[in-house]
């Protein structure tokens, strides 16, 4: 009797245990990212991940993920040590975890060498918690290059490319005070922005634009991708004597109304000795 009273008091100790350690565990969450990481190719880069509230995570498993690749793992850890068994062959020896951060609750992982192919959603996991997602955007970015395309009327034209950008980004033309050349404008001789995508998906944008002999000739070529809040600029300045000459137009206009006043004026004449001529042949007949 004594025995099975021992063995349900027993039992009901190691329920109410069982139950303060789900509750204790129930309360702990992951919290990652509440917006995308952005990284540009070729930096490193760290997606956040902690345990709320602050437990130590030296003695979990920590596994990182990406639901959209085969094998899915990014890296692993257990059992105090790093495990590259079926980690996907592009991460290896690129990524890692803050060992000195982990008593601190930072399960956060760093990955270096950033590549286009490594834009995704993460998942950091720990069991028997919820796992959370941070997603991560890859971009890449080239300086823009400026160039001078001939006259057109009485303005220069200019050309702007941008290549090898991602994602897909946004070309302007300012003058030098920064005001945008908008295809509203008669400097302007394209409407749009011509774009291109190579085989690897990254982006060439070019634009053409006239512009007018100013103050200081300075304009400038912006290309701007908002998503990942990058901006780079180049900018020109313009010679004055590239801009069509008025005397040498002048030179051109004048000459060319003189010769087509001559012309008429040599109609008139022989038109009217022709009409004098006639007139006197029917006179004399």
């Amino acid at each position: 009797m004594k025995t099975s009273a021992a063995c349900c008091f027993g039992g009901i100790i190691l329920c109410i245990g069982l139950s303060l350690r789900a509750a204790g565990s129930s309360q702990i969450q992951l919290v990652g990212s509440a917006d995308p990481v952005v990284a540009l190719a070729g930096d490193n880069v760290i997606l956040p991940c902690y345990l709320e509230p602050n437990v130590s995570a030296v003695d979990k498993m920590v596994e990182w993920t990406r639901s959209d690749l085969k094998p899915q793992r990014v890296h692993l850890y257990r059992e105090g040590r790093d495990s590259d068994g079926e980690q996907l062959p592009s991460y290896r020896g690129r990524t890692s975890l803050f060992k000195e951060e982990l008593k601190n609750s930072n399960v956060s992982l760093k990955l270096t060498g950033v590549t286009l192919s490594d834009a995704g959603d993460y998942k950091c996991f720990i069991p028997t918690l919820k796992e959370t997602t941070i997603p991560l955007i890859v971009g890449v970015v080239s300086q823009p290059v400026i160039s001078i395309n001939g006259t057109k009327d009485w303005g220069v034209v200019l050309k702007c490319d941008s290549g090898g950008w991602y994602p897909q980004p946004e070309l302007e033309w300012l003058d030098s005070h920064g005001n945008v050349l908008s295809a509203t404008e008669p400097t302007e001789t394209s409407n749009s922005t011509e774009t291109e995508m190579n085989p690897e998906g990254r982006y060439t944008v070019r634009r053409y634009v006239t512009v007018r002999n100013t103050d200081n000739n300075r304009f400038t070529c912006r290309v701007v991708q908002p998503q990942i809040n990058q901006t780079r600029e180049t900018q020109i300045h313009v010679p004055d004597d590239m801009f069509p000459s008025v005397w040498w137009i002048v030179g051109i206009i004048i000459p060319a109304v003189a010769a087509i006043v001559a012309v008429v004026v040599l109609f008139y004449f022989r038109r009217k000795r022709r009409h004098k001529l006639k007139k006197e042949g029917s006179f004399l007949s």
